[in-house]
């Protein structure tokens, strides 16, 4: 329950009786639904002088902490956009473009990384990508970049070469004397990667950019035109959760499929995911 002061009234918040449920269908055999109860601001009387008086000190004292929080509100908003972009454009493999110099220029790794995007074009027409930038405890930055998993061979100087072989030579090329390099110690970035998972992985990099104390929106990039699908919109009253929540399975979670899903702490929220799990559905990207 909050209380909130409105033009010198005050209002108070009650949960209500109606749900709204939100369908995402992002393509590639992916879908979101997302149920919420929805809150009601009732009136309560006129603020006394004393409330208005408090209201202000405390408004002027808790300045800062609103700034945290809407920060924090808009790096989940940023991390739901880069996990759908994943989906909606079925990436499925895991790329990351590293520094052997201590490269600590964001705004040079960003330039680096879009002209690394126009070559790779240029050998496979069709490239596209989500990425987000990361930085190490040295200082250095690297991307983290969410593609489609790359044909064996790429064509390199005239004849077919390796893609490991390619994309690490075209990066190279671009970075130059600080020396670029593909991380792929850590995790097997060429193997087939559940695009679900993968959009997840990525997508955690904008509440990182939140908790080191940046902007969200300088800690991803992606390829132009990716539009995302408005939700369907549904609102029930008088339902009961649980009712919602099978519903909700029914619509996005029929057939062979993977499911992630979780319930808010107060039981006011749920959210579920799916991905379909028969890989023959997927057609090849090259």
């Amino acid at each position: 329950m909050a209380v909130r002061l409105i033009d010198g009234w005050l209002y108070e918040s009650k949960p209500s009786d109606e749900y709204e449920l939100r369908l995402h269908h992002l393509g590639n055999g992916h879908r979101e639904a997302v149920i919420q109860r929805q809150d009601v601001w009732e009136e309560i009387r006129p603020a006394t002088r004393d409330e208005l008086d408090m209201w202000a000190r405390e408004r002027e004292e808790g300045e800062e902490e609103r700034r945290e929080a809407n920060r924090l509100r808009a790096a989940r908003r940023a991390k739901t956009k880069v996990r759908r972009m994943v989906k909606v454009l079925g990436l499925d493999a895991l790329l990351t473009l590293t520094y052997r110099a201590n490269q600590t220029d964001l705004s040079l790794c960003k330039a680096h990384m879009k002209e690394f995007v126009r070559r790779m074009r240029r050998i496979l027409p069709g490239f596209v990508y989500v990425g987000a930038f990361e930085q190490q405890r040295r200082g250095a930055w690297h991307v983290h970049m969410a593609i489609h998993a790359l044909p064996r061979d790429l064509p390199w100087s005239g004849v077919k070469v390796k893609s490991f072989n390619v994309v690490r030579a075209v990066w190279r090329s671009v970075v130059g004397d600080l020396g670029g390099n593909i991380d792929q110690a850590r995790r097997k970035r060429w193997s087939q990667q559940s695009c679900g998972k993968l959009a997840a992985y990525l997508s955690k990099y904008m509440l990182k950019a939140f908790e080191d104390g940046d902007d969200w929106s300088n800690r991803y990039s992606a390829s132009a035109g990716v539009t995302l699908p408005k939700a369907q919109v549904v609102r029930f009253r008088s339902y009961a959760l649980a009712d919602l929540i099978a519903l909700a399975y029914e619509e996005i979670a029929a057939g062979a499929c993977e499911c992630m899903s979780w319930l808010a702490r107060w039981g006011d929220t749920f959210f579920l995911s799916t991905e379909e799990s028969d890989p023959m559905k997927k057609p090849p990207r090259w």
